[in-house]
């Protein structure tokens, strides 16, 4: 897809390996091999060649089963891990480009560690499967807003209060429990807190790795009633990892199906679980009827 003011997240040839790598290990592995191991060298293949883009306000899922290569992605595209290989550019809404500039895209791999940290904590959010990633359990949960908020410049400790109170309260967590450590929550309200610590700056960009595993499911409609209803408010572009197709069809409109760190398809959502077109899709589909 080429690039338009309205792609907010474009990548291309996103690669990862873990251990010293070969000149044979993306050719030895993927779903044809039926490995994502090289057999020359050792080495993991956590993501081969991935392209995808993002436009503003959109919801792409990304689905596969355990060890796909879907949350390896998501690390890579927030920072928490770097790529072997690879372009990602973001265009910052806030930021357009000034004219006679083509282009105000940032190169998300030609950051230092100083101008990442940056921008991560400012225009990006992200929740986490566990919340013991996403959340500080040694403090309270208005104190993880406020430490979200302090990492991005905001001082002010008056408004640092009302932030929290507002954005707990927008995701349903009682104002009364603000100053209760989220260990003292159930999985979902830990989950709720991590939503509104991720939404503290109101980043034009949030990653969903795995929210609902492992809660109820009726915490799990909850959650995701309240992921839909914030995106409609909010206007976020959210990429949406998971290996429930329940929350691929809820959230998304467009998914790129993974298995072995390779993209096997990708299209409409709708499209792609009524009519899948690869042999390890319609194992996913079949396996969920």
């Amino acid at each position: 897809m080429t690039p338009t003011p309205q792609t907010i997240l474009e990548v291309k040839g996103l690669t990862k390996l873990h251990g010293s790598g070969c000149g044979r290990c993306i050719e030895s592995t993927g779903p044809e091999a039926g490995t994502n191991v090289c057999p020359h060298c050792g080495s993991v293949v956590a993501c081969a060649d991935v392209n995808l883009s993002l436009m503003r306000g959109e919801v792409l899922g990304v689905m596969g089963e355990s060890g796909s290569g879907k949350s390896s992605l998501v690390r890579l595209l927030y920072g928490d891990d770097a790529p072997t290989r690879g372009s990602v550019r973001f265009r910052d809404p806030a930021e357009p480009a000034e004219p006679g500039q083509a282009d105000a895209a940032i190169d998300l791999l030609a950051l230092n560690a100083q101008q990442s940290r940056r921008l991560r904590n400012r225009r990006f959010g992200i929740v986490y499967q566990n919340p013991h990633l996403g959340l500080n359990f040694k403090v309270s949960a208005g104190g993880n807003i406020a430490e979200r908020l302090l990492m991005s410049g905001e001082m002010r400790y008056t408004h640092i209060r009302e932030r929290a109170t507002q954005l707990l309260s927008r995701c349903e967590v009682p104002a009364s429990r603000m100053d209760e450590l989220p260990g003292r929550f159930s999985g979902g309200m830990q989950q709720r807190v991590q939503i509104a610590r991720a939404l503290a700056t109101d980043p034009p960009l949030l990653f969903l790795d795995e929210v609902t595993t492992g809660l109820d499911v009726s915490v799990q409609a909850r959650i995701l009633d309240l992921i839909m209803e914030l995106q409609h408010q909010l206007g976020v572009s959210m990429i949406a990892v998971t290996h429930d197709l329940g929350v691929i069809r809820m959230l998304a409109s467009r998914t790129l199906v993974m298995k072995m760190g390779r993209v096997v398809e990708s299209g409409l959502t709708d499209q792609i679980l009524e009519d899948p077109q690869h042999a390890y899709t319609q194992q996913l589909v079949a396996s969920a009827l």
